[in-house]
């Protein structure tokens, strides 16, 4: 296996691991346009694992100042394992890859947000050092 950055050209696969969390499909041109606007961007970091020339895993963290922070703030957006190679230590590796990454870049604090349904994604970001420090609260606006 082999761990590196994102490639404009990985978008598709990307969409297919992101859809597969999701459950449903989503607009594909809106979702490349998303991808395209940061994956170029400085503090966005994206990386993959790739097993047999196909991507299996995909991390997506943003570096950002945070006022209530005063300091830099790393949220990963998106930590997916594909189904099949999940309890491989796939998921831990990228983490912890993010986690390196975000101390390098001097943050203060690493953070994400995860659905209440995702209870064996919890019990992971626990056994991985991270606790619950808040809820996230939303409105769907379309």
């Amino acid at each position: 296996m082999e761990t590196r950055k994102c490639l404009e050209t990985d978008v598709k696969e990307i969409y297919d691991l992101i859809c597969e969390l999701k459950n449903k499909e989503m607009d594909f041109t809106k979702f490349k346009k998303a991808y395209n606007s940061k994956i170029n961007n400085e503090n966005n970091y994206f990386i993959v694992e790739i097993k047999e020339n196909k991507i299996i895993a995909f991390l997506s963290l943003v570096i950002d100042y945070q006022l209530h922070h005063a300091d830099k703030v790393a949220t990963i957006e998106e930590l997916i394992v594909s189904s099949k190679y999940r309890s491989n230590g796939i998921g831990k590796s990228l983490l912890n890859n993010a986690i390196n990454y975000a101390k390098e870049k001097g943050c203060d604090v690493i953070e994400l947000t995860s659905g209440f349904s995702r209870e064996a994604a919890h019990r992971f970001y626990e056994r991985n050092g991270l606790s619950k420090g808040s809820y996230k609260f939303k409105m769907n606006l379309r």
